[in-house]
């Protein structure tokens, strides 16, 4: 049967500035280094409340002025609360730097330092090479392909969407994954739809002492419309469909990662897979006869088909 390839015009935008509002931020050049980021600044917060979690203010590295955060080991758990928010779209936004310890970072829908009812929206690790992988909706991404230089500031944002139930991850302004924000990350399962805080934990991929560096941090109100001027790309419909084997991918050109996820139709994620070159082969011979949805995250766009596997 002759393939056919249709490749689908997509508009990327931008945010213009007046869209957003800046409801907190911090560069820590307020404070001192060597001191506590909780001992000199209430609203930040330790995961237990107690002083012991604190992070450091450090002069060590900084992307802007001349402090940051330091990170560094399973002693030190530090929190920013979050709103919390249970409407609109927030952006959390903040540089990092990674050392060969590694680093980790979560938001929660639920957080509180008196209470023990966590809820986890997402996990993000880096490993001791700079390799960045991530748990969404319950599900372990494994190898993305993703990376970033050790010991080198890189930008992370991580956008929830309590209005389209939705969570992103962008790194280094590329959105690396998307999730329905609302699933509790234990375990998959239906959780609140909320922004109630993000935690910097000093541990890795591992779960060993991690150490890094968080500068610039920022949270976000998005209340606009897309202003910019558009930008047009294309990413290639997938094929064959229906499919009882390999699904073959065409990425254009210009797209040099991509994320794709397979979901069944009660929205559970069966197939998780990074996309780095312009032929991808997706095994789907695994799976059940059926009706699936693809989804393609690819330069700050998502694409998202029905898929039959007979």
């Amino acid at each position: 049967m002759k393939k056919s390839l249709l490749f689908i015009p997509l508009i990327s935008f931008a945010i213009g500035a007046s869209a957003q509002t800046i409801v907190f931020e911090d560069n820590f050049d307020s404070v001192t280094a060597g001191m506590g980021v909780v001992e000199q600044n209430t609203s930040w917060n330790t995961w237990d409340g107690t002083a012991g979690l604190d992070g450091q203010v450090s002069s060590n590295y900084a992307f802007s002025g001349t402090n940051s955060a330091k990170i560094e080991g399973t002693n030190v758990d530090l929190v920013l609360p979050i709103g919390p928010y249970t409407s609109g779209k927030y952006d959390l936004k903040f540089k990092m730097l990674v050392t060969d310890l590694g680093g980790y970072f979560n938001c929660l829908h639920k957080w509180t330092p008196t209470s023990t009812a966590y809820q986890w929206a997402c996990d993000v690790y880096f490993s001791s090479t700079g390799a960045v992988s991530w748990t969404t909706g319950g599900t372990d991404s494994g190898v993305t392909g993703v990376t970033v230089n050790l010991l080198e500031w890189f930008d992370v944002m991580v956008s929830a969407d309590m209005d389209a139930d939705e969570g992103r991850l962008y790194i280094n302004g590329t959105m690396v994954n998307q999730w329905q924000w609302s699933l509790n990350n234990a375990n998959g399962a239906a959780g609140s739809n909320e922004f109630d805080a993000a935690d910097f934990y000093g541990t890795n991929d591992l779960q060993t002492a991690g150490l890094y560096y968080i500068d610039d941090v920022q949270v976000v109100e998005s209340t606009g419309v897309y202003t910019e001027e558009a930008v047009t790309s294309t990413i290639p419909a997938f094929y064959p469909n229906p499919t009882s084997g390999n699904l073959n991918i065409m990425l254009p050109t210009d797209c040099k990662v991509a994320q794709l996820t397979i979901t069944d139709l009660a929205g559970k994620v069966v197939v998780s897979q990074q996309l780095s070159s312009n032929l991808s082969l997706v095994d789907t011979s695994v799976l059940a006869n059926g009706i699936y949805v693809v989804n393609i995250a690819a330069n700050n766009m998502l694409l998202s088909e029905k898929l039959v596997v007979q």
